[in-house]
């Protein structure tokens, strides 16, 4: 039998994210947090033991733990397996490993519709966020979804609704307009992609407000990074005739949000006009959904089933990402049999990834107990498996008599 310990204690009081009273020193609430994983290693004594935290922690802190814990320090950033940029340090005693191949994955690569102006995600956060996080801060994702931008006017003035007067995008992906639209006066007018581009985000958040979208415009940094050729001259009266669409349904989730045109590189918002990095057309802008964010952690699309879309991202943004633990699994665990008993106890489980990850790796004789005490994240590891035995809060580890029943 083999005994394995992993966890990752809450990093809310070490992150660089926290804004007031972040912990700087091996001391305060979140040492305490992470004293009880230490006190599990030392009452458990695992063969493997594997701790996760935020990149962001302090220097002393990171340095105190690894005092605390020996073994194998390694950071990796999720981006080498995933779309998006998460910085974590991972502290084991397996065997070396190396960094993960880069398998080249962008956020564009997970959308089931729509496309964006950026490379990767930073990180998968479960705060309520709003546009100005993306715009401005860039602390958030979003997804950009053409509508149908129109249709061209009949010889009286009037638009058509004739198939040959619509105007279409070419892949469903980009509104650019070029004035070579093609198609004919059969199948219609086609927009026409200009050096179009698929971005990644630097960061990911679910939520966002409409009200905030002109801070990202105002801000001097973003720089444009397609150019869309003229629009045809019918197509453009067409737009300025008969006025814009205000509001459309987005394909992924049934919701209705605001349009917003791009000309000239410039987005009108509330009338004004700003300076956009975004090819010229008409988007909506939507935060990711829970099927999405459960791609970006590597994780089976329908994972978060059992639980509101809001529960669904807070387990998200708390979790890890998938392939980061199996590849570091993978090189720790180098030669034990996939058949061979295994004792785990997971500190602050959350939503029971680590579970998924010995299962995805073949692993088939696991009893698995887990210390969480949110219900959300306890019903979403149910669901998927509720062979789990949970435990509740983590420092009854700290109780005299503890020993794993």
């Amino acid at each position: 039998m083999i005994k394995l310990l992993w966890g990752g204690s809450p990093c809310t009081y070490w992150s660089i994210a926290q804004k007031n009273n972040r912990e700087t020193r091996a001391e305060g609430t979140g040492w305490e947090l992470f004293k009880n994983f230490l006190l599990a290693k030392e009452k458990f004594h695992p063969d493997f033991f594997l701790y996760e935290n935020n990149k962001s922690a302090a220097e002393p802190i990171k340095a105190q733990i690894r005092q605390e814990l020996g073994g194998h320090y390694i950071e990796i950033n999720s981006a080498l397996v995933s779309a998006q940029n998460r910085q974590r340090f991972y502290v084991h005693n397996g065997e070396t490993v190396e960094q993960p191949e880069d398998r080249g994955i962008m956020l564009a690569d997970i959308f089931d519709v729509g496309f964006t102006d950026r490379d990767k995600a930073y990180c998968l956060k479960h705060q309520a966020g709003n546009i100005r996080d993306y715009f401005k801060k860039h602390h958030s994702n979003i997804a950009y979804e053409p509508v149908r931008v129109g249709s061209t006017p009949c010889p009286n003035g009037e638009p058509s609704e004739a198939q040959s007067a619509r105007v279409y995008s070419l892949d469903g992906k980009s509104t650019t307009l070029a004035a070579n639209g093609g198609g004919g006066a059969k199948t219609g007018l086609y927009a026409i992609p200009v050096n179009d581009t698929n971005g990644k985000s630097r960061t990911i958040k679910h939520q966002y407000q409409n009200s905030a979208i002109a801070n990202f415009i105002t801000n001097g940094k973003h720089q444009a990074t397609g150019i869309a050729e003229s629009l045809s001259y019918a197509i453009a009266t067409a737009f300025d005739k008969y006025g814009l669409p205000t509001q459309a349904v987005s394909p992924s989730d049934g919701k209705l949000y605001t349009v917003y045109p791009v000309f000239n590189e410039r987005i009108t918002i509330k009338e004004k006009e700003y300076p956009a990095k975004l090819p010229n057309g008409f988007y909506i802008i939507r935060k990711l959904t829970v099927k999405e964010c459960c791609r970006l952690q590597t994780l089976p699309d329908d994972y978060c089933r059992a639980v509101s879309d809001t529960q669904a991202y807070k387990g998200l943004g708390n979790g890890w990402t998938a392939e980061v633990i199996i590849h570091l699994l993978s090189g720790m665990m180098k030669g034990i049999p996939r058949d061979e008993k295994l004792l785990v106890l997971s500190m602050y489980d959350g939503i029971g990834t680590g579970r998924y990850c010995l299962d995805k790796m073949g692993f088939s004789d696991v009893e698995y107990h887990a210390y969480e005490i949110d219900k959300y994240a306890m019903s979403i590891s149910a669901s998927n498996y509720p062979d789990i035995i949970q435990h509740g809060d983590a420092f009854q580890i700290r109780n005299t008599d503890w020993k794993l029943n």
